[in-house]
């Protein structure tokens, strides 16, 4: 395989404090590339206490600008590597939200990168009121990506999920220019939870960023039903805070007169693992997901996830065969399933097919057999 130079663009890296699932799935197909000899860098933000440049893993990272002004200073860096000699072969644009809008200024194909859509989750990140206009700025942003994915420039949309593949071509992207990679799992990374599994506990986790579209309040709601008929059962929340959020998250514990509710912020890995390999159900009530990351890691812990029944989240109970599916905001029927989990004896859950599927070296391998045919044409 030809070595290629990738100039890849995304908001964050796997070292920004507030790195999440898009930062990973980046970080671990850019690692693999490199190792293969494909040379790449990655223009991202430079949060405070990073440097401008380093080496991450065998690839490249340009920091530059904040949150909002990477997006114009990526235009800057692209353009100095060219003057300097340094021309890409293929240019990954990552869109979390607010795009890069490659196709308008560079010379070189685009390969666009996306997760999900905001979509929903406007009502979540802004006043109620202006969601209409969060959610027609972000279809508003797609058009020049259309647009050049119609005419050529953008030679191929790499999604997560079936559910993302059919909102974009909800928006007018071409169907054939899609091609889904999924998300990918370490399963050396979790091992010890075979170990915790033998222990299960009445325990009921969340654990993942703690922010408004997660609606983590109706966990709560459900989790008083809960405590009322299932008096040992302990319901754990974890993960990153928005810290406005995780008040009002406490405050609602509080009134609600919940007794064993327990939050725990920025867990290490091991209490990850500890968390789920202990617990009988993993709980998801998002308002929309790009793939259900944690679900595929509880899975490798024999824990099973009840989850509402969304964009991302259905991809990877429906892949996995490892959960139930409820309707959004059904929360006397989420207690009612979190109840009738506790009172069940898991059955080991059959993931050997699955996880030989779902790893980082496919995912790879199926993202550069992407890029080398669109490259190709």
């Amino acid at each position: 395989m030809e070595a290629l130079r990738i100039l890849w663009m995304n908001w964050r890296c796997i070292r920004h404090p507030l790195a999440g699932g898009a930062e990973v799935y980046t970080h671990e197909i850019a690692k693999r590339l490199a190792r293969q000899g494909h040379e790449i860098i990655l223009i991202t933000s430079r949060p405070k206490g990073l440097p401008e440049q380093e080496v991450i893993d065998g690839y490249k990272v340009i920091r530059t600008g904040g949150k909002y002004t990477v997006y114009l200073k990526a235009k800057k860096i692209y353009k100095e590597l060219k003057e300097n000699g340094w021309k890409p072969d293929i240019i990954i644009d990552e869109v979390n939200t607010i795009p890069f809008m490659t196709p308008l200024y560079t010379e070189e194909s685009v390969v666009m990168l996306i997760h999900q859509l905001c979509r929903e989750c406007w009502k979540y990140a802004v006043h109620p009121l202006a969601y209409p206009l969060g959610w027609w700025l972000e279809k508003t942003l797609h058009k020049p990506y259309i647009k050049a994915a119609k005419q050529g420039k953008v030679k191929a949309v790499i999604t997560v999920s079936e559910s993302t593949k059919k909102d974009l071509i909800m928006l007018g992207y071409p169907e054939e220019k899609i091609h889904i990679v999924p998300n990918g799992i370490n399963p050396e990374k979790y091992l010890a939870c075979k170990e915790y599994s033998r222990d299960k506990q009445d325990l009921i986790v969340y654990i993942g960023r703690i922010t408004p579209y997660k609606r983590i309040e109706d966990i709560l709601q459900a989790w008083k039903q809960v405590e009322q008929k299932y008096p040992t059962a302990k319901l754990v929340i974890a993960g990153r805070p928005d810290k406005k959020y995780l008040e009002k998250l406490k405050k609602q514990a509080r009134k609600l007169g919940l007794k064993r509710v327990e939050f725990k912020t920025n867990i290490t890995h091991h209490q990850k693992l500890e968390l789920l390999g202990h617990a009988k159900a993993l709980i998801y009530t998002s308002i929309r997901e790009g793939w259900g990351q944690t679900i595929m890691e509880a899975a490798l812990c024999n824990t099973p996830t009840i989850a509402y029944n969304i964009p991302g989240l259905k991809d990877a109970i429906n892949h996995l065969q490892t959960g139930t599916l409820i309707p959004p905001g059904k929360t006397t029927l989420l207690a009612k399933t979190i109840l009738k989990t506790l009172n069940t004896t898991l059955d080991p859950l059959d993931l050997e097919e699955t996880i030989q599927e779902y790893t980082w070296d496919n995912s790879t391998k199926l993202f550069i057999e992407t890029i080398i045919e669109v490259i190709k044409r």
